[in-house]
C-alpha cells in the first residue's frame, strides 16, 4: 500500500530538511556580508573564514549528527517510494532528486571549499572568490531543500483534495442509492396495491 503524505516517513523528510535549512540560516549571517554586499570589506571575509574554519574542524560528534540526519531523510524517502502510487512517484521522486542534488552540491562545492580553506590552497581562484563559492553553493542547497518542502506540502494538499473529492463522490453515490431504493420500494408498494386490487 502506498505511503501517505501524513505518515511518519514524511515527518522524517520534513524534519531533516528543516534541520539543514536552520543550519544554513546560521551561515547566512556571514554570507550576507560577503555574497550580497557590493565591495564587501576584508573584515567580512575574515569573519567568514573564521566561521567556516570552525565548521571544517567541527568535532566528530557533530559530523555524526549531520550524517544521521541525512540518513533519516533517505530512510523516509525509501519508505515512501516502496510500492509507490502515482502521487509518490511524482512528489517523492522529485523530492528525492532535489535532496540528492543538494547533497551533491555540498560534497562537491562546500566540502571541497572547506578542504581548500584548511589547506589554504584555493586553486585557480583567490580566497575571496573561494569563500563566495561556498556561500553561493549553500544558497543552491537551500533552494533544493525549499523545493523538497514545497513538494511534500504539495503532496499533502493533493491528497487532501483527493479525499474531499472522494467524500463528495461517496456522498453522491449514497444519495443515488437511497433514491433508487426509495423508487424500488415505491414501485414494490404500487405493485402490491395492484395485486391486492386484483384479488378483490
Amino acid at each position: 500500500m502506498p505511503t501517505s503524505s501524513r505518515s511518519f516517513s514524511t515527518s522524517l523528510i520534513l524534519c531533516s530538511s528543516s534541520f539543514f535549512l536552520g543550519a544554513l540560516f546560521v551561515n547566512w549571517t556571514y554570507d550576507h556580508q560577503t555574497l550580497w554586499t557590493p565591495a564587501a570589506p576584508d573584515s567580512a571575509f575574515d569573519l567568514s573564514k573564521t566561521h567556516y574554519t570552525q565548521l571544517a574542524t567541527e568535532p566528530g560528534l557533530i559530523q555524526t549528527i549531520f550524517i544521521a540526519v541525512i540518513g533519516f531523510a533517505l530512510l523516509g524517502f525509501l519508505i515512501k517510494l516502496y510500492k509507490p502510487s502515482e502521487s509518490n512517484k511524482l512528489f517523492d521522486g522529485g523530492s528525492l532528486v532535489l535532496f540528492m542534488a543538494g547533497l551533491i552540491v555540498f560534497m562537491t562545492n562546500v566540502r571541497t571549499g572547506y578542504d581548500s580553506l584548511l589547506d589554504d590552497d584555493w586553486g585557480d581562484v583567490d580566497e575571496h572568490t573561494g569563500i563566495n563559492v561556498i556561500a553561493a553553493s549553500q544558497v543552491m542547497i537551500a533552494l533544493t531543500l525549499l523545493g523538497v518542502l514545497g513538494l511534500q506540502v504539495g503532496q499533502y494538499w493533493a491528497e487532501v483534495q483527493d479525499d474531499e473529492e472522494q467524500k463528495e463522490f461517496d456522498r453522491e453515490q449514497s444519495e443515488l442509492r437511497a433514491k433508487r431504493q426509495a423508487a424500488a420500494k415505491a414501485a414494490a408498494e404500487e405493485a402490491g396495491e395492484s395485486e391486492a386490487k386484483k384479488d378483490r
